[in-house]
């Protein structure tokens, strides 16, 4: 290896130390006297080439940054093979190196490799295929269930930037959203993200619903064959709802996690990078228009917007928005600052599936109000009877027949103290 190679071998080497985790520590101290190694080797290839020119003889060309390899900070870092090493104090090297290998340092080399590093060899080998095994034949189910966890690998900060950055030259419609999928999805199609789903037939591309997809790309666009083809490979994988293209999480990951090592570096994040951006967009779509929440399930751990029960959060946040709220509650700690932060802890809580379930069926959206004000009532969130809260909700709020509604309302109120989130919603008041 020529002298520029193992210098700029050594810089690499040095930069990767930086990167390792905590839970190896042990071999920290090995790092330092493998490099003490090589760092001699170095000085020696420097020593022989500087020799060399001075009896006029050039087997190489230096091919390096010299303001980069000169600075000896570069090579330290941020010191943390300084404090890793320093940690261990005045001990002694082959003490501290005893106390981590332990007996396996009374062996011979041979011993070393045959009856230690060779078996462990044997059982990563044999780890590595069952694992990859166990992996193609789990359930979608898991995959679905674990998708955040694998979109969190990736840093999406610069990607959510770029979207909101867009958004401000832009008036956010539904039409705007609407396109901003398609071609988002258009982007990712066209880095051959598909290239390994299954062959769809001419049938299938032309009962595919292509056209929709197509009319809100650019006008000059000239697809393909192989980009029609594509575009009915990811749909497979998805459901069109009103016009928001759901993603089958479970089916999607099962085949990323098929060919994932196939793909190549952008095309691995572009394949999580496009739920990221449809969860954006999903989100805008869905406080335009609360009802399309119920197409989306809790996608993560952060918040609910862009999820079923966000339609419900914004849906019932208007409600008590109106100054009956106001009227009736019992201090102003009930701000409607606190509402919202109640709705937004009722959705993600262990009853949002119950109360989404209700919430969803035909009608039933002022039901559910009426079961939670109830709910409230009884934790004192609220107080008056349950006649003028039912008749002020019913004056304020867009209801038709409004006589009968207020009874029926208030009889909600009744039916919601019996529900099982209503003793999660004293507790959490009372908390």
């Amino acid at each position: 290896m020529n002298v520029s190679t193992k210098l700029l071998k050594f810089l690499e080497g040095m930069r990767v130390f930086e990167t390792l985790l905590d839970d190896e520590r042990d071999i920290f101290p090995l790092f330092g006297l493998c490099f003490n190694i090589t760092a001699k080797t170095v000085l020696g290839q420097q020593e022989e080439f500087k020799r060399n020119l001075q009896l006029g003889i050039l087997l190489e060309l230096l091919d390096y940054d010299v303001n980069e390899v000169s600075n000896p900070h570069n090579f330290t870092g941020t010191g943390k093979l300084q404090y890793e090493l320093y940690r261990y104090g005045d001990k002694k090297i082959i003490d501290v190196l005893y106390a981590i290998f332990g007996e396996i340092l009374n062996g011979t080399f041979r011993e070393l490799y045959d009856d230690h590093l060779l078996e462990h060899i044997k059982e990563i080998a044999s780890n590595a295929r069952e694992n990859m095994d166990q992996q193609k034949e789990a359930d979608p189910e898991i995959f679905e269930k674990n998708f955040p966890n694998l979109m969190n690998r990736y840093n999406w900060s610069e990607l959510e930037n770029k979207y909101q950055e867009e958004k401000k030259k832009h008036s956010v419609t539904m039409e705007w959203l609407r396109e901003k999928q398609e071609r988002e999805l258009q982007k990712v199609l066209e880095l051959g993200i598909m290239s390994h789903a299954d062959e769809p037939s001419v049938q299938a591309i032309e009962d595919s619903d292509f056209q929709y997809h197509q009319s809100f790309l650019s006008h000059k666009f000239n697809p393909s064959v192989d980009y029609k083809e594509a575009y009915t490979q990811y749909m497979r994988y998805a459901t069109r709802q009103e016009g928001m293209i759901i993603t089958k999480l479970g089916e999607y990951g099962q085949y990323i996690a098929t060919y994932i090592n196939t793909f190549r570096p952008e095309q691995k994040k572009a394949l999580f990078g496009i739920i990221k951006m449809f969860s954006l967009i999903h989100a805008d779509m869905v406080r335009l228009n609360p009802e399309l929440g119920k197409y989306l399930g809790l996608s993560n751990e952060e918040g609910i917007e862009g999820t079923k029960y966000f339609g419900i959060y914004i849906n019932l946040l208007k409600m008590f928005e109106e100054s009956w709220y106001k009227e009736f509650r019992s201090d102003k700690k009930y701000s409607l600052k606190w509402i919202e932060q109640f709705l937004n802890d009722l959705m993600r809580s262990e009853w949002r599936d119950k109360i989404a379930n209700d919430w969803y069926k035909p009608d039933k959206k002022k039901t559910v109000l009426g079961y939670i004000i109830g709910c409230l009532i009884s934790a004192g969130v609220l107080e008056g009877s349950d006649s003028a809260i039912a008749t002020a909700v019913v004056k304020h709020i867009n209801f038709d027949n409004k006589a009968i509604v207020g009874k029926t309302i208030a009889i909600n109120f009744g039916k919601g103290r019996k529900k099982g989130y209503c003793e999660w919603i004293c507790d959490y008041v009372k908390h």
